[in-house]
């Protein structure tokens, strides 16, 4: 990080007023003075604002001045899911916002400012994270209620690195608030085994429930130790990266066996006593009016809302039907489904019209609607045949008019995005009991999913599952996870983990399905080397000791 970052993203805690990502609905004290570090760390409100601000880096407007919904707000869908066999980019909207475009095409470089924006975000939760963790200790409170805030931030350390490690590969270290402007990176291995080390010690001293609803708890941080496991056990049984001859993000280190073994541990944990499930219907999990039912499945959220510093996600950028946000609650248009995803669905499987329909129609007065939990939703069109208007739809919003009385702009949501949900720990489930030798075991949790999908239609299960069948486990397991967790941000790594993103980008279907989907730049501009993105130009002018990735 830049030396002017390091000094003053510590100071930003003071600042945040509560009612943010991830904390919507758990205080509303708005500081009336400037502080110092030296004066602040001192009471129990202290230290519920420190970590209300660590948080608050999920969703920030932005950061430091820095980005425009740098994170979950807008800009990690891009990075998370953009550029495969889910979604790109409309290529003729994008053109006038560049650097969303190349995020979707390949063609990003150094000098894209939202990979900036991510990284120094992820930095500054990691800063804000060691400040909690280094000054809680010696307040004067409730020592329960301190050893958690502390297992909490030693989670979102642990969680940006993690992130930092999953895009980027081996990153400086900064585990401590005295940081050294010319840190080198740090390898592949350094950054993982620091994040398990923090979601480890998260597991062992946060309780089964946070007594703040939405906040992460001792099954979040199982979910992710299982998530990070599979992942290092995937990429070094796959030979990720092997061939860039790059040692700052081998795998060459990791025992894939016992990493294997390890998630399927806290996935058992998580399966027998968590206490978490399967609700249905399945796009529940999606709505503004039914977030309280989607949090028994919700395991790591972000919120969104009015109040505090107004911190919203920007859904009128990301995946959701196409047409007017103003009238109906559509969105640009931007982020378009590609064929394949949608064929990777079978007719008798309820997630596909939950998951993708047409646009949304302009005429607030005569497009159709439903009432869910006294929640006006305009009703999206049908999707052609030829599939030209088809948009993603599993997150929709309410109607704008509403919303806006609820003080949310017409161009955002205040619907809970979910980074974490049981449904994808039953498929990491499913692929640690298969790689550590029991496949019927595996197969039987994919009957549980595949049945809320059927809405408990036993008739319809037996078909998708005979439809979906394929003798090679992974490609089904794979399958399974794009069609449950289809934009929720883990297709783009779940391929580079397997080590499939270059056959699947590859095998993409050039003809045009929507017209402005630019699938023949997508194919022509991916290279091996861009399973990682670019250092930011900006850090590597101000750290002589940092080396780019390797390609660029």
């Amino acid at each position: 990080m830049k030396p002017s970052s390091i000094k003053y993203i510590c100071l930003s805690i003071v600042f945040v007023a509560a009612g943010l990502g991830g904390c919507k609905k758990l205080l509303t004290e708005k500081p009336s003075s400037f502080l110092t570090i030296d004066q602040f760390y001192k009471t129990a409100s202290d230290a519920e604002l420190a970590i209300t601000g660590v948080y608050e880096i999920l969703n920030a407007v932005d950061v430091q001045g820095n980005g425009n919904q740098p994170m979950w707000g807008s800009v990690m869908e891009y990075l998370t899911s953009m550029g495969c066999d889910e979604m790109i980019g409309d290529a003729t909207f994008l053109s006038s916002s560049i650097n969303y475009l190349t995020l979707s095409n390949y063609t990003y470089t150094s000098e894209n400012t939202l990979l900036w924006y991510t990284y120094f975000s992820l930095y500054a939760g990691i800063n804000r994270a060691n400040f909690v963790i280094e000054r809680v200790p010696s307040i004067n409170m409730d020592t329960v209620r301190r050893g958690q805030i502390v297992a909490e931030a030693r989670f979102f350390r642990g969680f940006y690195y993690a992130y930092l490690g999953w895009l980027w590969g081996g990153v400086p270290l900064a585990d401590s608030s005295v940081v050294s402007a010319t840190s080198p990176r740090a390898t592949m291995e350094q950054i993982m085994k620091h994040a398990e080390a923090d979601f480890t010690y998260a597991y062992n001293h946060l309780p089964a429930r946070n007594k703040f609803d939405g906040r992460v708890n001792k099954y979040t941080a199982a979910g992710f130790l299982a998530k990070l496991n599979l992942y290092i056990a995937s990429c070094k049984e796959n030979n990720v990266s092997q061939s860039l001859n790059f040692p700052l993000n081998s795998f060459d280190w990791v025992d894939k066996d016992a990493a294997y073994a390890e998630a399927l541990q806290y996935c058992q944990d998580i399966y027998k006593n968590s206490g978490y499930k399967l609700i249905t219907p399945f796009n529940y999990l999606f709505l503004a009016a039914t977030e309280a039912t989607a949090r028994s499945e919700h395991m790591m959220i972000v919120q969104a809302g009015a109040g505090g510093n107004q911190e919203f996600i920007v859904y009128s950028y990301l995946a959701g039907p196409a047409g007017n946000y103003g009238t109906t609650g559509g969105t640009y248009g931007w982020v378009r489904p590609v064929r394949e995803g949608y064929n990777r669905f079978n007719s008798n499987d309820g997630r596909r019209s939950l998951s993708f329909s047409g646009a949304m129609p302009s005429n607030a007065t005569t497009t159709p609607f439903e009432i869910i939990n006294n929640y006006k939703y305009f009703i999206p069109s049908a999707i052609v045949t030829n599939l030209s208007n088809m948009s993603v739809c599993k997150w929709r919003l309410d109607n704008p008019v509403d919303r806006l009385n609820r003080g949310i702009p017409a161009w955002a949501g205040d619907i809970d995005y979910g980074i974490l949900r049981y449904a994808d720990v039953l498929l990491m489930y499913a692929e640690a009991k298969y790689k550590t030798g029991d496949e019927a075991g595996a197969r039987a949790l994919f009957t549980e999913v595949r049945t809320r999908a059927c809405n408990g239609d036993l008739t319809k299960v037996n078909t998708i599952t005979t439809a979906y069948h394929k003798a090679d486990f992974m490609q089904e397991l794979l399958d399974e996870r794009s069609r449950e967790l289809l934009g929720e941000g883990w297709r783009r790594f779940d391929l580079i983990r397997t080590g499939k993103l270059a056959s699947v980008v590859a095998a993409l279907d050039p003809s045009a399905m929507f017209p402005r989907e630019d699938v023949p730049t997508v194919k022509v501009n991916y290279a091996d080397y861009k399973i990682w993105y670019p250092i930011p130009s900006r850090e590597i002018s101000t750290n002589s000791n940092l080396v780019q990735n390797a390609g660029y």
